[in-house]
């Protein structure tokens, strides 16, 4: 049995369970093994002095639902060995956030061009700097600062 750090109740009644990252993979696979076998979604949040990841988990059986966090310093184990599903929402995660998931098969951009500098939902994301996206003729996005260079 994983250890857990806190437990709480969202106001809807919700168990929320925090994790440490080091025991994420091994306590979400004991969480599907007592039941809770489909995965609603993951995300991140950009708090002011850490990382989070969060699950999402339902028991398609008895209709409970789970949110599983944990603190990262930017990486954590890739969740895709439990659910196939999750690899778009580690993608997403990354994409946005910049939050790196071990052993994911195919960890690259999923919103933004492959040459996007920076994750826009972290708190220190420039948005003043402009990014420019154009289609080169290969098909494939470049990215550039310049706006005579994108759209």
């Amino acid at each position: 049995m994983i250890p857990v750090e806190s437990e709480a109740s969202s106001k809807d009644g919700v168990k929320i369970i925090y994790v440490a990252k080091e025991n994420i993979l091994q306590f979400l696979k004991e969480k599907k093994d007592e039941g809770f076998d489909y995965l609603l979604m993951i995300t991140g949040i950009d708090y002011k002095d850490h990382l989070e990841v969060v699950y999402h988990l339902l028991s398609s059986k008895s209709g409970e639902r789970l949110v599983v966090k944990a603190k990262t310093d930017g990486e954590i184990d890739s969740v895709t060995s439990l659910w196939k599903g999750a690899n778009w929402h580690e993608r997403e995660t990354w994409d946005l956030l910049g939050i790196k998931f071990n052993g994911h098969p195919n960890l690259k951009r999923i919103l933004l061009a492959e040459g996007w500098v920076g994750h826009p939902l972290r708190k220190d994301y420039p948005m003043e700097k402009k990014q420019y996206v154009n289609l080169k003729e290969d098909g494939y996005d470049s990215v550039s600062f310049e706006k005579k260079e994108g759209y």
